[in-house]
């Protein structure tokens, strides 16, 4: 399937996600399932299945004699349109004489292709027809690529069931996304709970008209205006990570619901003779009140200047209609090009993607982009961070490498912007987990913290260090802090993860399994989250789930060792001696 390289660059290329469905009838009477032609089920079906499909902006694009392939204009809406289907089909049965059932096997992928080769489809729906035979009756399965298009807990609830056997000479790693029944509304209003301040998201702005080179200019306004809206005094703004992965929600109660939050930000754009023409509005989510709406213009390339008047026209109105005195101005700017704006947004979701391949390519992105620009800190330190997460992960196959290419360009980042909040972060993790230096790691956090504090990274790295080296209770709320500025992150199973070893420090074990379980049915081969659930097994006294969890372990890492393990960080660190304990108790060399 095609990957890493259209994740790199979309210049050229449509994002088509593709559902492949094969239709299945089980007879009473049969021992196994029969095929059934797509098109007796088409007419079977009839007007429903054209109502599901036109919802969701579905075209048939073909029909492979025992099933279809189904393609779509966004992830969103394939893989609602997957679960309407399967709801049809039960819908169908409870019609039937009950002596015969019908049940779709479903995968979805995110396919790319040239905008004029519409024949480079074939290769995709090929492959994804040939994984259907993965999914049992009623069961949707995702690629590894269109899950990084979704959203846990908020487009499905997904859980890693790791690689299967695609075409023969390739495997691909799958996901089984179930209808949503996950809240992740109650993590956020169990932090709105205890902060006073309201909650304002800055949504990504909409093109008026598609345009495949422009949609990163919607990104780019809405992340100009958090960034200058970062440090307002009594005001806590949400995570761009959270309202990028919402910019599908039109309905301004689920955005509440979901980011519990009380001022919503929005607009649209257009682009007419290179003058960027916004249209914005702020609205109050209890009683959907207009607070504030206005269309400004201006030429294109100020959207790119450090004193871009767009940016501060829009970002100085929602302050005043908030009440706010006044503004302090933001450090972090725009990329200066639209490539590079594209390149950016692109290489965060490398760098988060469950591809090995795509996360793989992530690198080479960060690369060109810090050397496309050397004066700025925001692209070093998430290299920096990809090196780290390298050797996180288990993936490196150099891990002293890695450490130092971490370190280097956390600190080439410091060295540009030594107030940078995500680069001290990343700085002061990287001191921490990797360096055994906990003095620097806490005085880097500490300085993160002060620089922004409602960077969730900052206060999720503060979180790892108290639970190594500092309090256990304070590492619980710096975790949940961490949750409440982006309850809903592309990287939840990281933040779950570090909530579990928040609570695993305050020797709370019970629930550092259920954030560990939690995190790992959303990454099942994450190696430091099953370390996390062997170390609370093992001290729970429950033997038998922790050797099941170190059989997982051992298939990720083969060479793993007690010593291995302790070097990969400081063996001095109390919580790393606990792992090391119950890797000893449980048998590990």
């Amino acid at each position: 399937m095609q990957t890493a390289d259209a994740a790199i660059s979309h210049h050229g290329l449509v994002e088509r996600p593709l559902l492949a469905i094969n239709i299945a009838r089980l007879c009473r009477s049969a021992a196994g399932g029969e095929a059934l032609p797509a098109e007796r089920w088409l007419r079977w079906a009839g007007s429903a299945l054209r109502q599901v499909l036109s919802r969701h902006e579905g075209q048939i694009v073909r029909d492979t004699g025992t099933g279809l392939v189904i393609a779509f204009e966004d992830a969103h809406h394939c893989l609602q349109a997957a679960f309407a289907l399967n709801q049809l089909a039960d819908s169908l049965n409870a019609q039937d004489d009950g002596s015969s059932q019908l049940h779709l096997h479903a995968v979805a992928h995110l396919a790319h292709l040239p905008c004029e080769q519409k024949k480079s489809l074939d290769r995709d729906m090929q492959s994804i027809s040939a994984l259907t035979t993965w999914a049992g009756p009623g069961e949707v399965l995702v690629t590894a690529e269109l899950r990084d298009r979704l959203v846990n807990g908020l487009d499905a609830d997904f859980e890693d069931l790791g690689h299967r056997a695609g075409r023969p000479d390739q495997m691909v790693r799958l996901f089984h996304a179930r209808p949503r029944c996950s809240d992740i509304s109650r993590r956020a209003v169990a932090v709105v709970g205890s902060d006073l301040r309201p909650g304002l998201a800055v949504m990504p702005f909409r093109a008026d008209a598609a345009e495949s080179m422009h949609w990163v200019i919607g990104e780019l306004i809405a992340e100009g205006v958090v960034t200058r809206l970062f440090h307002s005094v009594g005001l806590r703004v949400i995570s761009p990570r959270s309202t990028s992965a919402l910019h599908d929600a039109k309905d301004l109660k689920k955005i509440k619901h979901h980011l519990g939050i009380n001022f919503v930000f929005s607009g649209r754009y257009s682009i007419r003779n290179r003058r960027l023409v916004v249209t914005a509005e702020l609205v109050e989510l209890h009683s959907q009140t207009l607070l504030w709406t206005g269309q400004l213009q201006r030429a294109l390339p100020d959207l790119f200047h450090e004193a871009s008047e767009l940016l501060h026209e829009l970002a100085r109105a929602v302050a005043q209609a908030l009440g706010q005195a006044q503004l302090s101005r933001a450090l972090s700017l725009p990329l200066p090009n639209l490539d590079s704006g594209h390149l950016m947004l692109a290489s965060i979701s490398m760098t988060h993607s469950h591809s090995d391949a795509i996360f793989e390519r992530g690198r080479d992105a960060w690369v060109a982009l810090t050397g496309r620009h050397p004066g700025h800190a925001l692209p070093r330190a998430w290299l920096a961070m990809w090196h780290a997460l390298n050797v996180i992960k288990g993936r490196s196959a150099n891990v002293g490498r890695d450490i130092q290419q971490a370190r280097e360009q956390a600190l080439r980042a410091l060295q540009i912007d030594p107030n940078h909040a995500m680069a001290l972060a990343v700085t002061g993790y990287i001191q921490s987990q990797l360096l055994n230096d906990p003095q620097q790691a806490r005085s880097h956090l500490t300085l993160a913290i002060e620089a922004n504090p409602s960077e969730p990274m900052a206060w999720l790295f503060k979180s790892l260090y108290s639970a190594s080296w500092g309090s256990s209770s304070l590492s619980v709320s710096e975790a949940s802090f961490a949750r409440n500025l982006s309850p809903v992150d592309p990287l939840q199973y990281f933040f779950d993860l570090l909530t579990g070893n928040a609570f695993i420090a305050n020797h709370q074990l019970k629930q550092a399994i259920a954030y560990g379980r939690q995190s790992l049915k959303a990454n099942k081969h994450h190696i430091p989250t099953l370390r996390l659930l062997l170390t609370a097994h093992t001290e729970l006294g429950q033997i038998d789930e922790g050797l099941a969890v170190l059989y997982q372990l051992r298939t990720e890492a083969p060479d793993l060792t007690v010593s291995s393990y302790l070097s990969m960080g400081s063996a001095e660190n109390p919580l790393r001696q606990r792992v090391a304990k119950a890797m000893r108790q449980l048998g590990l060399p």
